[in-house]
């Protein structure tokens, strides 16, 4: 596995723990803001990126699971950054 998504594995565990500890504590402000900043983020990748997903080999429903987990690291995976080959050549 990538080292990128191992990290953003640790990442999410980080964010989403945060919830089950002292709401006033630093560590659950710092958590919080990072698992809803990711979300935010991966959520408008996975918008922006949808067609490129669409064209990607597999299911539209497994890649948009590992664009909001993993973002441009999957993105890169499924080539969404090559231009499509153009069906007319």
């Amino acid at each position: 596995m990538h080292p990128g998504k191992i990290f953003l594995i640790a990442t999410w565990a980080y964010g989403l723990g945060s919830f089950f500890i002292a709401p006033e504590s630093t560590a659950a402000g710092v958590g919080r803001l990072l698992f809803g900043g990711m979300a935010v983020i991966h959520v408008i990748e996975c918008a922006v990126f949808l067609p490129a997903i669409r064209r990607a080999e597999g299911g539209v429903g497994s890649h948009l699971a590992q664009v909001f987990a993993f973002g441009f690291l999957h993105l890169q995976e499924i080539g969404a950054f090559t231009k499509p080959s153009d069906p007319n050549a």
